[in-house]
């Protein structure tokens, strides 16, 4: 089985902004485009990265909003070494900046997982990359006509993008990992409101474009033959497209009808291109901001005399229309990288999975990220008390028809299962005891119950109920509430209305 190389994952994000400098013309003599897909061909590398955000709030802000526009700007990344070795193997250290504090992190990345690990941590935590679908959907791909598709998805668009008004080249010095180097700068800049007439030329220059066009399709199909032939064979054979069936083998018709079909698509955009940006307009003027002046995208480009690209600024500034929702009057986000060791020989710095916690499923508790966590640690916090990640809250009233509260004297009795479970706790029956365990996610504390009988065991601590647990007419064990939400660390406050608010941090 082939993969496509974990080093083709991490460049696309680089290239994909890079593209807005390619146009159909040489700028001051450089093929921009060429010296793009020049750079899909670097196997290793190391490289740093900084990145910003900015709010701007807008006018007679709050002070709650106020106070998230000051969280979402005190967030930096930082990569001060991220390397990319010819195998395809990626690993990177650097640290995060979140309310003047800073969280170092380290991680690794290879064609079957990313591993990855950040301070205060005691275990590191990974994403697989592979399960069995994906294993099977893989089977049969080739790792070089993936790279080999990259390239000609990335000649196809960088050829047909118009240049921007704003472009130009100088010769520079600039310093990249502390070395003075004789570099060639790229500057361009496309404000919002050029975008809409930037897409129309490109969408003109593709469906023109007949020869790349195909070029592209039938790299798609020598890609994806041996997982669309798997999928064929259960139909015949055939591959059918919605308006027509082809034989999968003959690649010349498909190709064809392929490209006819998405060409006569953009054409069709191209017809009503005009009367339907003019429409959206209408109907959301608040595009005329998004896609306005105040909205910029700046972008350098150094590269050296191989035409590698030794360093990049972007500044994009995206201007918003005035909201309640979102009072802010603009974003804008700031990215600097750079870039060494081009093509050296470099290596990857291996992280263990060795009990790493898997965060794929998403099956991890809020106590069992946090109980991974030291509990002086910024991650810790930040977790517990910014994110709130094990914060319950409930509410319940005299006739609630969820929880079915009965009230005796002066105590209010609830379904031990239900209402253990909202509280993130987990519930089991113990056959051989014939108790119901309770087991609180965030702290870990054992509550032990047994029906008809008026002892619970809390952490091994006998504690007396004023009333043996019993079980209603449905089978639903009840205990009481106040007893029980302490006992899950939450507390418990009652309205004069008959009203129960619960609540755990």
């Amino acid at each position: 089985m082939s993969k496509m190389k974990a080093r083709t994952r991490w460049l696309l994000p680089v290239i994909a902004l890079l593209l807005v400098l390619a146009g159909c013309q040489p700028v001051g003599g450089m093929d921009v485009g060429k010296a793009l897909e020049g750079n899909l061909d670097v196997k290793s590398s190391e490289s740093s990265m900084s990145f910003s955000v900015k709010a701007v709030p807008a006018a007679g802000i709050s002070a709650e909003d106020q106070a998230m526009v000051d969280l979402v700007n005190s967030f930096t990344l930082q990569v001060f070494n991220a390397k990319v070795q010819d195998n395809g193997n990626v690993s990177a250290a650097g640290s995060i900046g979140f309310k003047q504090m800073d969280i170092p992190f380290s991680l690794f990345m290879n064609t079957d997982a990313v591993v990855f690990n950040v301070e205060g941590a005691k275990q590191p935590f990974y994403i697989p990359l592979t399960d069995d679908e994906m294993t099977l959907a893989l089977q049969g791909l080739d790792t070089a006509k993936a790279q080999e598709l990259t390239k000609l998805l990335t000649k196809f668009i960088v050829r047909n993008l118009p240049n921007p008004e704003v472009i130009n080249i100088t010769p520079v010095t600039e310093a990249v990992y502390g070395e003075q180097l004789n570099l060639t700068k790229i500057h361009a800049e496309i404000s919002g409101d050029q975008l809409p007439a930037l897409l129309k030329e490109f969408l003109k220059s593709i469906s023109k474009d007949t020869e790349g066009f195909t070029q592209v399709i039938s790299g798609l199909y020598d890609y994806l033959y041996p997982m669309i032939k798997a999928e064929a064979m259960d139909n015949g054979n055939t591959l059918d497209l919605g308006f027509a069936e082809i034989p999968l083998d003959d690649k010349e018709a498909v190709v064809t009808v392929v490209h006819d079909a998405a060409k006569l698509g953009v054409d069709a955009l191209l017809l009503v291109y005009d009367q339907q940006l003019a429409r959206m307009y209408e109907s959301t003027p608040e595009l005329k901001t998004v896609l306005g002046k105040g909205t910029s995208l700046k972008t350098d480009i150094f590269m050296d005399s191989s035409l590698h690209i030794r360093k990049q600024t972007m500044d994009l500034n995206v201007a918003l229309p005035p909201s309640d929702e979102l009072p802010l009057e603009s974003i804008s986000f700031k990215a600097e990288t750079q870039n060494w060791n081009i093509g050296g020989a470099v290596k990857a710095d291996v992280i263990s999975a060795e009990g790493a916690l898997d965060v794929s499923t998403g099956s991890l508790t809020p106590g069992e990220t946090l109980r991974n966590f030291e509990t002086n640690s910024d991650v810790y916090r930040i977790l517990k008390e910014d994110m709130g990640i094990t914060k319950k809250e409930i509410s319940i009233g005299p006739d609630d028809d969820y929880y079915y509260p009965i009230v005796d004297g002066n105590t209010t009795y609830v379904p031990l299962r239900y209402f253990a479970e909202d509280l993130g706790a987990d519930v089991e029956w113990d056959t051989v005891n014939r108790a119901i365990v309770v087991t609180d996610d965030v702290y870990g504390d054992t509550l032990i119950f047994k029906i008809g009988s008026a002892d619970v065991m809390v952490n091994g601590t006998k504690v007396k109920l004023e009333k043996p647990v019993f079980v209603d007419e449905y089978g639903d064990a009840y205990v009481p509430l106040r007893m029980l939400a302490e006992a899950l660390h939450a507390k418990v406050e009652k309205a004069p209305d008959g009203w129960i608010d619960i609540v755990r941090e």
